[in-house]
């Protein structure tokens, strides 16, 4: 019988923070209201037709509900000036600080380079994380340079 190797869960991080990502804060509102705001940098795009985006939500995480199937959200990807946005909403998953985020249906993070409004269309369980696929309503795009992750920093993009 043939049994997987035990992997060093240290030198997987490692290998896996090799991989160069954008980063996006992902925002939503709990039944009662409740803005929510988590950084993610797992966010990719999965189809044009139909429009389908998705990201990963650890199993743990007390705002899972919030993206429960048909709930909307939003991905902001987030530009080379918020590293303190995406680090406050790394630490806490908490409320985005608009101003206006009391009054919208959605929160919005002021500056981000792009807003794509999604309802969850399914929430599949892999491994430890939910994944959790959108399907986009509307986008906004601005101008701006992307913030990039890679190596547990982040940084901004140069082209080659």
């Amino acid at each position: 019988m043939r049994t997987e190797p035990v992997l060093d869960a240290r030198a997987l991080r490692q290998v896996f923070g090799l991989f160069a990502t954008g980063v996006t804060v992902v925002t939503a509102r709990h039944a009662d209201a409740e803005p929510v705001a988590i950084t993610a940098n797992s966010f990719t795009s999965v189809s044009m037709e139909p429009p389908l985006v998705l990201w990963c939500l650890d199993n743990r995480s007390r705002h899972l509900p919030a993206f429960a199937p048909g709930r909307m959200f939003a991905v902001h990807v987030l530009n080379d000036g918020q590293v303190e946005l995406a680090l406050r909403h790394a630490r806490s998953g908490g409320a985005p600080e608009s101003p206006r985020a009391a009054r919208l249906a959605l929160p919005v993070v002021e500056g981000a380079l792009a807003r794509i409004e999604c309802r969850v269309a399914d929430r599949p369980v892999a491994g430890d994380h939910h994944i959790i696929i959108g399907r986009v309503h509307d986008v906004a795009v601005a101008d701006g340079a992307p913030l990039v992750f890679h190596a547990s920093r982040f940084g901004r993009f140069a082209p080659a």
